[in-house]
């Protein structure tokens, strides 16, 4: 077993010396590294959109109640903003389940073809 392992681990090691195999192995990780990139970023800005929303409908809200004088309206005011940002909360957390099984699809993919890749190159 140690035997085919040390082999295994030369053979490798040769293969480093040449430039081009190791661009080829490190492909799948260079597109992992990038498509995390890309995922992150995009939840970052979903999220900013977001916060930056709710905060934008606060301020109106907080001006628009300090403007009520009737109690009943002001309930009903505030009744409207809390279901409008239960659906904010909603959608913005089916967008980012949206692209976190977009990203689990492409990863998946990934390592799917680079694992017939290796086997073909191992051939």
């Amino acid at each position: 077993m140690f035997t085919k392992l040390s082999e295994q681990f030369t053979t490798a090691m040769k293969s480093f010396s040449n430039t081009e195999k190791v661009e080829t192995a490190m492909k799948p990780l260079n597109s992992l590294v990038e498509l995390n990139t890309k995922t992150i970023e995009q939840l970052v800005s979903q999220q900013t959109d977001l916060m930056t929303s709710i905060l934008n409908d606060s301020i109106a809200q907080t001006k628009a109640l300090s403007s009520q004088t009737d109690f009943t309206a002001a309930v009903e005011s505030q009744k409207v903003f809390t279901e409008a940002l239960q659906a904010k909360f909603s959608a913005s957390a089916k967008e980012a389940q949206d692209v976190v099984t977009k990203t689990s699809e492409e990863v998946s993919s990934l390592v799917k073809d680079s694992m017939a890749e290796s086997t073909t190159l191992a051939k």
